[in-house]
C-alpha cells in the first residue's frame, strides 16, 4: 500500500506530461470501446436481420436439399406429409412458429416483358408469429386466408416491378414448371410491392400464397420448414432436439441460419481482423507513449533513486514502484476513456445517425453502438496490460544504476 501511495505521489511530479499520457490512453481506451461497440451492434443486427429476413434460425427438409444454399436450389418441392412435420417441431418449447415454403423459380411476364424471376410460396400468418420482417414500400401484404383459385395475389420486388412496369391492382403472369416438367402458368394479381434490401435481388424475387405456389406447381408438397425461435442463443439447443424428435424419419436434415448464411462468418472474420488491427495500432501507441514517460520519470529520478538503493532499499521494491506508476496510469486512463466512451456512445446514439447503404444494398444502415459491461472490463484490463509491458525498459534503466554512479548523477 505505501508504494501504491509513493507511485501516485510521483506521477503528480509532472503533471503536463502525466496528463499527456493519461490524455492518449484515454483516446486509446474510448477507439477501442466505441469499435467494439459498432462490431458489436453489426454483429447482432445482422444476425437479427439475417433471420428475421426471412431465413429462420432453422430449417428442416430433404438433406440432399438443404445441401445446397437457400438461392440456388431449384428442385421440385419434395417434403411430404410436411404438417405433421411441423406440429411436432412445433410442440417443442422455444419454437414460436414454423411455416412451409416453397421456393419458386421461372418467368414473370406483363404485355412484353418477361423476367426471369425467384420466389417464395409462404404462410403470411406464420409469417407474423415467427417475427419475420416485411419491407412493404407500396399496397398490401398477402392475405393471411388461402386464396381461392382464380384470385391469388403477389407481391414484387420493387426492382422487378419497375422491370415489368406494374404496379398494385394490375394482373402479372408466372410461369413455372411442373411436377411432370410441363409448363404452367397463372395469373396474379399484383398486391404490393416489397424490398429486400439487396438491389439485385429486388430485381428477380416475388412471394405468393403458399396454396398459390402449390396449386402453379401442382404439388401438396413444401420445399423446407422454416423455424422461427424465441431467442436466438438457444438456437443449437433447439437444432438438436429437432433432430432428436426426427430421429424415426430418414432423409430429413435440420440446417442452423449460420451454416445456410456463409457470408455471415465472412463478415465476421472482416470486423474481427479489422477490430484487431486497431486494437494493435492502439497497443503500440500507448506502449510507446508511456515507455517514454516513465522512461523521462525515471532519468529525472536517478539520484533519488541511487539514493533510495544507499538507504537500503532493494532493487525489487524500486522496480515494483515503477511498475505501479505504470499500473495507476493504465488504471486512470482507462477510467477516463471509459466514462468519456460511454457518454460519446450515448450521444452518437441519440443522433439517430444514417450510414450510406453498403454495396448491393438498397437502404442506408443505422450507426448504433451496443456496449456491454464487459467491455469496459477488457479495456482497463488491456490498459494495464499495455502499462506493464511499457514500464519494462524503464523497470530495466532503475533496476540497473549502480549506487555510486547514481549518486553523482547531474
Amino acid at each position: 500500500m505505501k508504494f501504491a501511495q509513493i507511485a501516485l505521489r510521483n506521477l503528480a511530479r509532472n503533471r503536463r506530461r502525466t496528463a499527456l499520457s493519461l490524455l492518449l490512453i484515454a483516446a486509446g481506451s474510448v477507439a477501442i470501446l466505441l469499435t467494439a461497440g459498432f462490431v458489436r451492434y453489426s454483429f447482432g443486427g445482422l444476425q437479427e436481420a439475417i433471420v428475421r429476413g426471412g431465413l429462420g434460425h432453422l430449417e428442416v427438409g430433404p438433406a440432399q436439399d438443404l445441401a445446397a444454399s437457400p438461392l440456388e436450389r431449384s428442385g421440385f418441392p419434395g417434403l411430404a406429409e410436411w404438417e405433421g412435420v411441423r406440429a411436432r417441431i412445433e410442440g417443442l418449447p422455444h419454437v414460436l412458429a414454423s411455416e412451409g415454403v416453397i421456393r419458386l423459380t421461372g418467368l414473370a411476364s406483363k404485355g412484353d416483358r418477361t423476367v426471369a424471376v425467384m420466389g417464395l410460396g409462404v404462410e403470411p400468418e406464420r409469417e407474423r408469429r415467427m417475427s419475420f420482417e416485411l419491407k412493404l414500400r407500396v399496397g398490401a401484404y398477402l392475405s393471411d386466408l388461402p386464396p381461392a383459385e382464380g384470385e391469388d395475389g403477389v407481391v414484387l420486388g420493387v426492382g422487378l416491378a419497375r422491370a415489368l412496369g406494374v404496379q398494385p391492382g394490375e394482373v402479372v403472369t408466372l410461369t413455372a414448371l411442373t411436377a411432370d416438367s410441363t409448363l404452367n402458368a397463372y395469373d396474379m394479381t399484383v398486391v404490393g410491392l416489397i424490398s429486400t434490401g439487396l438491389q439485385d435481388l429486388d430485381a428477380r424475387f416475388f412471394k405468393t400464397h403458399l396454396a398459390s405456389a402449390q396449386r402453379l406447381l401442382g404439388t401438396d408438397r413444401v420445399s423446407s420448414l422454416l423455424v422461427a425461435l424465441d431467442d436466438t442463443e438457444r438456437t443449437q439447443e433447439v437444432a438438436a432436439r429437432v433432430r432428436d424428435r426426427l430421429a424415426g424419419q430418414p432423409g430429413l436434415a435440420v440446417a442452423d441460419w449460420e451454416s445456410r448464411a456463409s457470408f455471415y462468418g465472412q463478415v465476421k472474420a472482416l470486423y474481427s481482423g479489422i477490430f484487431w488491427f486497431l486494437g494493435g495500432i492502439v497497443f503500440v501507441l500507448v506502449c510507446l507513449a508511456a515507455s517514454n514517460t516513465l522512461l523521462m520519470a525515471i532519468l529525472e529520478r536517478v539520484r533519488e533513486i541511487g539514493t533510495l538503493l544507499a538507504l537500503g532499499t532493494s532493487r525489487g521494491q524500486v522496480a515494483a514502484i515503477v511498475i505501479l506508476e505504470a499500473l495507476w496510469l493504465g488504471l486512470i486512463g482507462a477510467g477516463l476513456g471509459n466514462a468519456l466512451g460511454l457518454g460519446l456512445a450515448a450521444a452518437i446514439n441519440a443522433a439517430h445517425i444514417k450510414m450510406p447503404p453498403p454495396p448491393g444494398a438498397a437502404s442506408g444502415i443505422d450507426l448504433r453502438l451496443v456496449l456491454a459491461a464487459s467491455d469496459f472490463v477488457l479495456v482497463t484490463a488491456l490498459m494495464l496490460g499495455v502499462l506493464a509491458v511499457a514500464a519494462t525498459l524503464p523497470v530495466l534503466r532503475a533496476v540497473r544504476l549502480r549506487i555510486v554512479e547514481a549518486l553523482g548523477h547531474v
